[in-house]
């Protein structure tokens, strides 16, 4: 059995199907018991034009840093072990792991003069920023994966203090690993800028 905790507005989801199809494969892939606690936050959007979302957008976002992203993904694996001694060895005898995400999103509810090409703008706009979130997300399943893969490879060792040590070393080396993947992520596609996850889209007039 697997427990799973999320928190993603019904309104939202259809931005977010990829991340649902990751948890899917991240389910199937892994063996283990796992916990996934998953959360999305939006902050509020305003505007009936293009020229207006823009703006606010930019005065909107939670974070005031200068990277100028709209979404921001948030992510963390953690890892629980029961060791088992034996005369001269110890060996790993459970393992599991618990992936807390955090993804925030803009949230724009249309006004009723909002124009035509605006709403166009945030459909194509929207959508592809949930992509590359979902993105984001992937790094997140696949460094819990290779945590379990690794982990799984281990043999048994002499002492379970050294095991100990060697688990806990695996396992951050392979989140460390994916969070440099992630960062490689961002660069190629400019924070998504490559996947129109910027606003509006360049086709779109102000």
């Amino acid at each position: 059995m697997r427990p799973w905790l999320f928190d993603v507005e019904n309104g939202k989801l259809n931005v977010l199907v990829a991340i649902a199809l990751l948890i899917l494969a991240f389910t199937a892939e892994s063996g283990a018991q796992n916990v996934v606690y998953w959360t999305t936050n939006y902050y509020a959007v305003t505007g009936a034009t293009i020229r207006e979302i823009q703006r606010s957008l930019h005065h909107a976002r939670p974070w005031k840093d200068t990277s100028g992203t709209d979404g921001q993904t948030a992510w963390r694996v953690d890892w629980t072990f029961n060791l088992t001694a034996a005369a001269s060895s110890c060996r790993c005898a459970a393992f599991s792991t618990t992936t807390t995400i955090v993804v925030t999103l803009p949230r724009w509810n249309a006004p009723t003069n909002a124009l035509p090409e605006a709403r166009q703008a945030w459909e194509r706009y929207s959508t592809a920023l949930g992509k590359h979130e979902a993105g984001h997300v992937h790094f997140a399943f696949a460094a819990a994966n290779e945590v379990h893969k690794r982990i799984g490879e281990l043999g048994v060792q002499s002492d379970c203090d050294g095991l100990k040590q060697t688990i806990n070393d695996v396992g951050q080396r392979v989140v460390d690993d994916f969070r440099r993947r992630e960062k490689e992520y961002d660069r190629q596609t400019q924070h998504g800028a490559t996947q129109g996850a910027r606003f509006p889209p360049k086709e779109s007039s102000q």
